[in-house]
């Protein structure tokens, strides 16, 4: 099976394709418009419009559903985990702006050990998604899932001396 172009001109960009500038920044299409080339430079997570008569200066060097780095992951995939990450990163910076007090900050201190922890405990590792969303967002998750995890922190055996 023979892969498509590189050249733009023979295959239209798409979201997750991967572009160098002069082989000194990398970035990520993440839309494209005939007005402008939106992209995520990989170095500062900066998001640029580039005009279309400067996407010239830009080099196509894998397509979205080529393999990554990784070899199993296609670039897309990547460019999605980035973005889920920067997503998760600007909800925990703006749950830390909300903390009242040290009484606070340890509780969640205490909720980041309990899904690190190596000796995890089966529920945790079965709710890991939940205990972020707790963490991150706490108005996402619903009361019953709150009552539930409180229940189980004050039984758990794991993680107490």
């Amino acid at each position: 099976m023979q892969q498509p172009s590189l050249d733009p001109r023979k295959s239209p960009w798409k979201r997750g394709d991967v572009c160098t500038l002069g082989f000194e920044k990398y970035c990520f299409v993440l839309n494209h418009t005939p007005e402008y080339l939106e992209v995520l430079w990989v170095s500062d997570h900066s998001i640029e419009r580039i005009p279309t008569e400067a996407i010239d200066r830009l080099l196509r060097v894998a397509h979205a559903d080529s393999l990554g780095p990784d070899g199993r992951r296609t670039n897309l995939e990547h460019l999605e985990a980035v973005e889920r990450l920067s997503r998760l990163k600007h909800a925990l910076a703006e749950r830390m702006e909300t903390v009242k007090d040290e009484d606070e900050k340890e509780k969640l201190d205490r909720l980041v050990r309990r899904m690190f922890a190596e000796d995890e405990c089966k529920w945790d590792k079965k709710n890991q998604t939940k205990l972020l969303a707790l963490l991150a967002a706490p108005k996402s998750v619903g009361v019953i899932f709150k009552l539930r995890e409180r229940i189980h922190r004050i039984f758990c055996k794991v993680g107490k001396d």
